[in-house]
């Protein structure tokens, strides 16, 4: 059983947006769970306290339990009738299913974008890959940045692609997973630069039109980043089982 957490920690503006009503309370409480989830703040399997979370952001319980429920179908949390929402917790048979989907999808997603985009497009895909360099070499950081999903490549390939099946499950249904998935694990020492490396090669196949190298690239990228990831969890079962006083 996971553990109920005291949630401590900058509550995001609630009354930004009040006016469209309840919808922006559920966008509002879905925020702030999401970032305590991404920080770390609640951990896999530990229990989403709605009760507190309402009275940290000044809400009635209806707009945190919209929240819950559409994070329960993103697949960031389950829910179980009597025992409240927990944060998902996956093994890695199911981490490694999930990154078959991505790289079958996201691999057609760059071939077709490299058809599909326009120019204005790829120099975006190459000015975004010049920022995130500049970001890391300015904070000497070999962790790759992240920002806005303006700033994200993979979203930018995904919107270039233009294929609406492709975005919904990449672009919205599995995103948060794999946003999850990289909170809670990291990557290892170095993986950052190559990542950024894998990202310039995509973008480049794009920039040209070759729609089969893109494909390819992307999905090799993909299986890295898949690789990279399980050893991670490894290692971080591992640990755990060294100091299993530890979450």
């Amino acid at each position: 059983m996971g553990k109920i957490v005291d949630i401590n920690t900058s509550v995001v503006d609630k009354d930004a947006g009040l006016e469209n009503g309840s919808k922006s309370l559920s966008e509002t409480a879905f925020a702030y769970i999401r970032k305590l989830i991404y920080d770390g703040k609640i951990g896999p399997g530990e229990r989403i306290n709605e009760l507190e979370i309402s009275q940290k952001l000044g809400i009635s319980r209806g707009p945190v339990r919209e929240a819950i429920r559409r994070m329960s179908s993103s697949g960031l949390l389950t829910f179980e009738p009597n025992a409240g929402a927990r944060v998902m917790s996956l093994h890695a048979d199911a981490v490694a299913q999930l990154y078959d989907v991505r790289e079958a999808l996201e691999a057609r997603a760059a071939s077709l974008a490299a058809v599909r985009m326009t120019d204005e497009e790829r120099q975006a895909l190459l000015d975004i890959l010049a920022a995130h360099d500049a970001q890391m070499t300015e904070e000497n950081s070999t962790s790759y940045p992240r920002g806005s999903t303006d700033w994200d490549f993979h979203l930018l390939v995904l919107r270039g692609a233009r294929n609406d099946v492709i975005w919904r499950i990449c672009g919205d249904e599995l995103r948060d997973m794999f946003f999850l998935l990289r909170s809670q694990h990291g990557s290892s020492p170095g993986r950052g630069r190559k990542a950024l490396e894998e990202h310039r090669w995509v973008a480049e196949a794009v920039v040209a039109g070759n729609a089969d190298l893109a494909g390819l690239l992307m999905a090799q990228h993909i299986r890295a980043s898949r690789d990279n990831l399980l050893a991670a969890m490894a290692a971080s079962t591992k640990q755990a089982g060294k100091n299993p006083g530890t979450r």
